[in-house]
């Protein structure tokens, strides 16, 4: 009897610590806005996203093997790679289907009653990227659905939640979540996808996940890749700073510069294979 009450605290504080470490949120900031903040790769040398032969394994250090994607380093520069050309105008290069079933998606959606569903009709306009800050060991998508089906994280609510394996739903596309700007256009016109961070989760692998779901939605709602916008878009009003570091990894200095162009780019590769206009 003392063990199983153990074994359900442990299991109770793990789904705990996620709620406590997950900081690009908008209700409220568990990370003080006002705390300094030093992105990874603040001492790389070089400034955005590389073209040169090779500079993916040198810069993200996470090639593809036969046994999948290596692990990434938290202290190394993170982005994604250099996008490939698209197929010629006109032709489709693969189906939205086919995509959607590469980016391994489980639905887990909120019971109604759960804090989190705002249960509020949406018809999307953006899709809105995060990532989670959230460095605790084993902190992947699985375990974000259950601390948030909790409630271990208040109102905070996020349409999917990706890492190297998978991308879990937790809303509905086409209901408000509450993960951008209390009750600003971020949360009433946008999709949230929030990366995982968690050590042993390769960072190149879930930027390739999230930018082939976000280009699936793209399509599905006829949006152009300038449509995908990181966080630090929506302000919020009473913060200091207003807008925030998010995606960390993905801005430069805090903003979006090339790394975040890049980022897009890659998108639109996925959209305009699927046939995007």
């Amino acid at each position: 009897m003392i063990l199983m009450r153990r074994g359900s605290l442990w299991f109770a504080l793990a789904g705990l610590g996620v709620g406590i470490f997950v900081a690009c949120s908008a209700d409220p900031p568990v990370v003080a806005v006002t705390r300094k903040y030093i992105p990874y790769g603040s001492d790389n040398p070089y400034a955005g996203v590389q073209d040169r032969a090779g500079s993916w394994n040198q810069e993200y250090g996470s090639p593809q093997t036969s046994a999948g994607y290596s692990t990434a380093s938290l202290n190394r520069s993170s982005g994604i790679r250099q996008a490939a050309p698209y197929t010629p105008q006109g032709q489709v290069g693969q189906s939205p289907s086919s995509v959607y079933r590469e980016v391994n998606v489980r639905r887990d959606y909120l019971s109604y009653g759960a804090r989190g569903r705002s249960r509020k009709s949406m018809n999307p306009r953006y899709i809105t990227i995060h990532s989670t800050q959230n460095w605790s060991r084993g902190a992947d998508a699985n375990r974000h659905a259950l601390a948030l089906k909790r409630g271990a994280l208040g109102r905070l609510s996020w349409h999917y939640t990706t890492d190297e394996f998978r991308a879990v739903q937790h809303l509905p596309t086409n209901e408000q979540g509450n993960h951008a700007d209390y009750d600003g256009p971020g949360n009433r016109y946008s999709i949230g996808i929030e990366m995982c961070e968690h050590p042993g989760n390769s960072r190149s692998a879930t930027l390739e996940r999230t930018a082939k779901l976000a280009a699936w939605l793209c399509v599905k709602y006829d949006l152009p890749a300038s449509r995908v916008v990181p966080h630090y878009k929506w302000p919020r009003h009473g913060k200091k700073p207003p807008n925030k570091n998010c995606p960390h990894f993905l801005l430069n200095n805090g903003r979006p510069g090339a790394k975040w162009a890049n980022f897009v780019r890659v998108v639109d590769v996925y959209r305009r294979r699927m046939g995007g206009r």
